[in-house]
C-alpha cells in the first residue's frame, strides 16, 4: 500500500511536469532520475509519518512492561490474531482459580461461597465442593503439590480440605478448621500436605499460624505468631530454607524460621497495603506487590530491595482510594525469570528479570 501510494504520487508529478519532447536521450535520462528521487522522497516521508503515527497510538501501550512501544503494539497485535478462546462460558461470581499441579482440572471460589472443581475444555463442573449461597465469600483456593488435596480459605476466619482422587466424596470436607475469628486472607501447604500455614486477622493478633491437620481438630494449632497488628493479607512458603514469609496491612514484611519457631526478620517494604507475595523457583528472592500498584524485588537471604517498579498497577482516580479493590493482584514468577503480574489497571503484565549471576552482582 505504501509503494502504490508513492508511485501514484510520482505519476501524478510526471503527469502535472512532463518533460520536453524535444530535450535529447540524455536530459530524458536526467528527468527520469528526477523523478525516482522525488519517487523514494514521498516514500521516505510516507514512512516517517507512518511511523510517528504508530508511535503516537502505541505510547500508551509501554505500560504492558515492554520499553519498547512497538514492541508492545506488536504483543496486542499478536495476541488479538492468534489467541483465541477454546471455551466460553459464564460463571457469575469467580474470585479465584487454583490450578491442579498434574490433571488438566482446576477449582473456582466464588463471592457467594460456591466451590466447584473443572476439566480444561468442559462447559459444566466435575463436581460442586461448596453449593453457592450457603458459605462466605472464598479467599483463596490451592491444590497441594501431590494433588491429592485441595483446601479453601473464607473471609470468616475458615479453612476446608477435601481429598482428591477416583472415588473422593467431595460432598464433605475432610476436614474444617476456624484458623482466624475475622478473616483468613491466604494460606500454603507447608512440606507434607499434612501441615498448613494461614494468614489472615485475630482479634489477638494470632494473624500467621501453623496448623495439623493429622492432629485433633482441638489440638491442630501447632503454632501462632503474634504479629501484623491490622492482618496479613500475604504469605509464601520458602520450603528450601523452611522459610515463611507474610505481607502486613502496613506494608511490613515477616519472615519467620519454621525450624526454630521464631520471627527472623521484619522491615517495612510498601507505605500502603502488600497485597500478593510471589517467590522465584531457586528461592533467591521474593517479590511484593501493594495496594498502590507498586512492585518490589527483594533478596531473601540478604532482605535488600532488588528491584523497584513504581505504579505498575495504579488506578488514576480523582478521590485517592487505597483498599481491598487497588493496586496489585496477584504477582508470579515463572521460567526464564519471567515476572507476571495483574491489577486493579485491568492489565496482565509480564517482564524478565536479568539471570542470577547479575542479581548477585546488583547485591554486591
Amino acid at each position: 500500500t505504501t509503494t502504490t501510494l508513492a508511485l501514484l504520487i510520482t505519476l501524478c508529478f510526471m503527469y502535472d511536469y512532463p518533460p520536453p519532447v524535444y530535450l535529447s536521450s540524455c536530459s530524458l535520462h536526467v528527468f527520469i532520475n528526477i523523478y525516482v528521487v522525488f519517487f523514494l522522497l514521498f516514500y521516505v516521508l510516507y514512512l516517517f509519518s507512518f511511523m510517528l503515527c504508530c508511535w503516537e497510538q502505541v505510547k500508551s501501550l509501554s505500560s504492558l512492561g515492554v520499553n519498547n512501544p512497538v514492541y508492545s503494539y506488536c504483543i496486542v497485535d499478536r495476541s488479538r490474531r492468534l489467541i483465541k478462546p477454546i471455551l466460553r462460558r459464564p460463571v457469575m461470581g469467580v474470585r479465584r482459580i487454583g490450578s491442579h499441579p498434574v490433571l488438566p482440572h482446576y477449582l473456582t471460589g466464588g463471592a457467594d461461597g460456591a466451590v466447584r472443581l473443572w476439566e480444561w475444555g468442559h462447559g459444566q463442573p466435575i463436581t460442586t465442593l461448596r453449593q453457592p449461597g450457603s458459605f462466605p465469600k472464598v479467599t483463596k483456593v490451592l491444590f497441594n503439590a501431590q494433588g491429592n488435596k485441595c483446601c479453601v480459605s473464607d473471609t470468616e476466619g475458615g479453612i476446608c480440605l477435601w481429598q482428591v482422587g477416583l472415588g473422593s466424596n467431595y460432598s464433605k470436607a475432610i476436614m474444617s478448621l476456624q484458623c482466624h475469628n475475622k478473616t483468613t486472607s491466604d494460606f500454603q501447604f507447608v512440606g507434607s500436605s499434612s501441615l498448613i500455614a494461614t494468614a489472615g486477622q485475630s482479634s489477638e493478633h494470632k494473624n500467621v499460624c501453623l496448623w495439623d491437620t493429622l492432629l485433633p481438630t482441638r489440638s491442630s494449632l501447632v503454632h501462632s505468631f503474634q504479629c501484623h497488628e491490622q492482618g496479613s493479607p500475604a504469605l509464601v512458603y520458602a520450603s528450601r530454607q523452611h522459610l515463611l514469609i507474610s505481607g502486613g496491612r502496613k506494608g511490613e514484611i515477616c519472615i519467620f524460621d519454621l525450624r526454630q519457631r521464631k520471627l527472623k526478620h521484619t522491615f517495612v517494604a510498601h507505605d500502603a497495603p502488600i497485597k500478593c507475595l510471589a517467590l522465584d523457583p531457586d528461592e533467591d528472592y521474593f517479590i511484593t506487590g501493594s495496594a498502590e500498584g507498586d512492585i518490589k524485588v527483594w533478596g531473601l537471604k540478604i532482605h535488600q530491595l532488588i528491584f523497584s517498579f513504581v505504579g505498575e498497577h495504579s488506578k488514576a482516580t480523582f478521590f485517592k482510594n487505597v483498599g481491598s479493590t487497588s493496586g496489585v493482584a496477584q504477582v508470579q514468577m515463572g521460567p526464564f525469570n519471567h515476572l507476571y503480574s495483574c491489577g486493579v489497571d485491568g492489565s496482565m503484565k509480564f517482564r524478565q528479570l536479568p539471570e542470577r549471576d547479575l542479581v548477585e552482582h546488583h547485591w554486591a
